[in-house]
C-alpha cells in the first residue's frame, strides 16, 4: 500500500511543480516580465542598461523560448541578488546529484529495453525547457512503476549493462553542464562582454545534449584505446559496476552537500549571526524570505522580475528535490521488500531527513540508492 502511494506522491509533486511553476508564475507577473524581454527596446534584467539579445538561433520559436529562459537565469548570475544567486545554485547542485542517480538508473541491464528510462537526453530537455519540479516526478513514478531493478531487485538487474559508461558519466557531466555554467556566471563587462554572457546562457540551456555529445565522444576515444572495453564477462561488470557506482556516488553526493551547506550556513547566518554579514547581504538572506516562498495559491504579486525568480527557484527546488528524495527512499525499501510497510517508510523517511539536512535532499537520495546497490550486489562479499 505504502508503495503504490509513493508513486501516486510523485504524481501529485508533478501537478505541484506544473502549478508553482507555471500557473503560480502566471499569477504573480513573473511571466509577464519575461514575456516583456522580447520586446523591441528590451533591456536585460536588473540595474544596468544593456539591450537584451533576442536573436540567438534564427529560428523564431527557438530564439523567443530561449530568450525568456535567458531573460530568467541573468536574473540569477549578474550578481545583483545574492538570494537569487545562492538559491540557484543550490537548485543546479541537486539537479546535477539527481542527475548522476538518474544517468546510473539508466545504465542498469534491468531497465536496458525502457525507451523512457534510458532516454535521458529528452528527459533532461524537458527539465531544461518545462521545469525540473514538473517533469522529474513524473519520470521517477514512471521507474518505480516499470523497472525490473524495482520489481525484482537482483544483481542481474541491478548492474550495469556498460560499466565504463557510467565512470565516464562524471566527466561527460562536468563538461556538458559544469563548463557552460561556469562560464555563464562570469561577470561582465569586467571579464566578458555582455553578449558573450548571454550567449554562454543561451548555449547552457542545452546541456543535456552537450552531456551526450561529450559522453559519446569520450566513449569513442576510449573505445578506440582499448577495443574490448565493452566485452565484459558478468564477473568483470559486477566488479566494475561496484567500481564505478561507488565514484559517481561520491561526486554526486560531494555536489549535493556542497551547495547545501553554503545555501543553509549563509541562510541560517543572516539569523544567528547577522553582525557578520553586510547590511546588504542580512537583508536578502532573512530566512523568512530566503528559505521560505510564498502560498502559491494566494494573491501575492512579483513587483518585478527578480522577486518572481526568487520564487519560481524556491518552488522549484523544494517541490522536485523532495521528491528526487522520496524516490530514493522508495528504491532503497524496494530492494529489502519494504516498500509496503509503512514503519519502514516513517522509518525512512526520518533518517532521510535528517541526512538531508546535512548533504541536502539530493544526497539522501545518493545515499539511499547507494545503499540498495551496495545490498543487492553484496560488495562485502565481492
Amino acid at each position: 500500500m505504502a508503495g503504490t502511494t509513493t508513486r501516486l506522491m510523485l504524481l501529485v509533486f508533478s501537478a505541484l511543480g506544473f502549478w508553482t511553476l507555471w500557473g503560480f508564475p502566471a499569477k504573480n507577473n513573473l511571466l509577464h516580465f519575461l514575456g516583456e524581454l522580447s520586446e523591441p527596446g528590451a533591456s536585460i534584467p536588473g540595474p544596468t542598461y544593456y539591450p537584451m539579445k533576442q536573436r540567438f538561433t534564427g529560428i523564431g520559436p527557438v530564439d523567443k523560448q530561449l530568450t525568456t529562459l535567458v531573460g530568467f537565469f541573468y536574473t540569477a548570475i549578474d550578481g545583483n541578488r545574492i538570494d537569487i544567486s545562492l538559491s540557484f545554485l543550490n537548485l543546479g547542485s541537486q539537479v546535477l546529484a539527481a542527475w548522476i542517480l538518474i544517468t546510473t538508473e539508466s545504465y542498469r541491464a534491468g531497465n536496458k529495453d525502457s525507451f523512457v528510462i534510458t532516454s535521458i537526453t529528452l528527459l533532461g530537455l524537458a527539465i531544461a525547457i518545462v521545469g525540473y519540479a514538473c517533469v522529474a516526478p513524473l519520470w521517477f513514478a514512471f521507474h518505480l512503476w516499470t523497472s525490473k531493478v524495482i520489481s525484482n531487485p537482483r544483481d542481474w538487474n541491478v548492474i550495469l549493462d556498460q560499466p565504463i559508461k557510467l565512470a565516464i558519466a562524471p566527466v561527460a557531466t562536468l563538461i556538458g553542464f559544469g563548463i557552460p555554467s561556469a562560464m555563464m556566471a562570469l561577470p561582465a563587462p569586467s571579464v566578458l562582454s555582455f553578449d558573450s554572457k548571454l550567449n554562454w546562457t543561451a548555449a547552457q540551456q542545452g546541456w543535456p545534449l552537450w552531456i551526450y555529445l561529450a559522453q559519446k565522444t569520450i566513449e569513442a576515444v576510449v573505445a578506440w584505446f582499448d577495443p574490448m572495453v565493452s566485452m565484459r564477462t558478468e564477473k568483470q561488470k559486477r566488479a566494475e559496476t561496484i567500481k564505478y557506482m561507488r565514484r559517481a556516488y561520491l561526486f554526486a553526493l560531494g555536489t549535493s552537500a556542497g551547495a547545501h551547506l553554503l545555501y543553509t550556513g549563509l541562510g541560517l547566518a543572516a539569523y544567528f549571526l547577522p553582525g557578520a554579514l553586510s547590511t546588504k547581504l542580512q537583508v536578502q538572506l532573512q530566512p523568512e524570505n530566503f528559505f521560505v516562498p510564498p502560498n502559491p495559491f494566494g494573491d501575492d504579486k512579483a513587483t518585478m522580475l527578480s522577486n518572481g525568480a526568487l520564487w519560481f527557484l524556491q518552488w522549484d527546488l523544494i517541490v522536485g528535490v523532495l521528491a528526487t528524495m522520496l524516490w530514493g527512499i522508495a528504491v532503497r525499501l524496494s530492494a529489502s521488500g519494504e516498500q509496503d510497510s509503512l514503519g519502514a517508510w516513517i522509518k525512512a523517511l526520518i533518517r532521510s531527513s535528517l541526512v538531508a539536512a546535512a548533504v541536502g535532499p539530493s544526497g539522501a537520495a545518493v545515499l539511499a540508492v547507494w545503499n540498495r546497490d551496495e545490498l543487492v550486489l553484496k560488495t562485502k562479499d565481492a
